[in-house]
């Protein structure tokens, strides 16, 4: 019995493969990006008349990135059911099994192939995403005059920032934040030793985050024995730079995956909110795993039985599954930002469900 197939047999399977699901997927993009651009011009036709029809279409052509982003799973299912529905119909996928391969030493070349396919997309695909849709979503600001939409918590006592290294450590709490200008207005700065306990405070008019500093306007000491001293306009050393209130409220998706390490930390220092972009970093990770399991999937329901399955009932199973993982997906995402799961389960936990649920249904059937 052979438990490897032949090279010839094995790169046959996995271009073969490969080519329906890039061609699914780009069918997708194709599709999806003919009615944006649909919308777009009609959004445009209300908003900015003298807007061209080709300057519309250019615009749309920066989205194509990030729109490939997101059809890839839906391109990686309905691709794997095409590709095994096709070797069904041929018996192609019947001359590996006659060769003494198991179902799982048959699909090898599949999974080696969609493991790989996503991580290209985490490693290359993502980056060129991320990079358009940043500038696609300023275009777009420019053209329909949207205001930034600040991700920051304001609750009914503020903003909170952290600001802290090895020589000082301080809390500010503002009444509000002007994040394009970096500014901070009604701020209250506790100065704290490094055990966290409190030196003293300063109430000011406001405070601009700079590259030189903290300008304070206005700052006023107070002691915690109640004493008050006026010190005027003043500059605080800091960590943080303009940028990382600025950057604090970009989506996720427009954070190349790079990049997101280093930013989750500057956040979580400065104590801005980033659960949701450490769901998405998880879950960007978690890739590869998800594109496996959704092939695996197609495959335990199109390879095993055949007979008993029509082309109607494949299409409602694929477009069921593929739209159940996406809401699956997006709802555990919703729970990960607003912290009701750890980030880490939230991340892992629909990529690892899919891999476990497609891996027991086909290794049953295969029984």
């Amino acid at each position: 019995m052979s438990f490897v197939l032949p090279m010839t047999l094995f790169s046959y399977l996995a271009r073969r493969y490969l080519q329906i699901v890039l061609i699914a997927t780009l069918g997708l993009v194709t599709f999806i990006s003919f009615i944006e651009i649909i919308e777009i011009l009609r959004r445009a036709g209300n908003k900015a008349p003298d807007l061209s029809a080709l300057y519309v279409v250019l615009v749309s052509l920066l989205n194509i990135p990030s729109i490939f982003d997101q059809a890839l799973p839906f391109g990686v299912l309905f691709g794997s059911i095409t590709c095994f529905h096709l070797w069904s119909r041929s018996h192609e996928f019947l001359v590996a099994r006659v060769m003494g391969q198991n179902i799982w030493q048959a699909l090898m070349p599949v999974m080696i192939t969609v493991f790989l396919l996503g991580c290209v997309h985490v490693a290359i695909i993502n980056p060129v995403a991320s990079a358009s849709a940043k500038q696609y979503n300023f275009v777009m600001k420019s053209i329909f005059g949207q205001a930034d939409a600040s991700e920051l918590s304001v609750l009914t006592n503020g903003v909170w920032v952290r600001d802290s290294d090895a020589s000082y450590n301080v809390i500010i709490n503002g009444g509000s934040l002007e994040v394009k200008n970096s500014l901070i207005i009604d701020p209250i700065i506790y100065h704290l030793n490094q055990e966290g306990q409190l030196l003293w405070r300063t109430q000011a008019a406001s405070m601009k985050l700079t590259k030189n500093g903290w300008i304070i306007v206005d700052a006023v000491k107070i002691s915690n024995a109640g004493e008050s001293s006026i010190l005027g306009d003043v500059i605080m050393p800091t960590v943080l730079r303009p940028s990382d209130l600025s950057e604090s409220t970009l989506p996720p998706k427009t954070v190349s995956i790079y990049r997101l390490p280093n930013f989750i930390e500057v956040q979580q220092r400065a104590g801005l909110p980033v659960n949701p972009h450490l769901v998405f970093f998880h879950q960007l990770l978690s890739t590869p795993l998800k594109l496996l399991g959704l092939a695996l999937l197609a495959a335990s329901f199109t390879l095993t039985s055949f007979s008993r399955q029509t082309k109607v009932r494949l299409i409602l199973v694929g477009v069921a599954s593929g739209f159940g993982i996406y809401f699956l997906s997006n709802f555990v995402y919703l729970l990960g930002s607003s912290a009701k799961l750890p980030h880490l389960l939230a991340g892992w936990g629909p990529a690892v469900m899919v891999c476990l649920l497609s891996g027991f249904l086909l290794a049953r059937a295969d029984e």
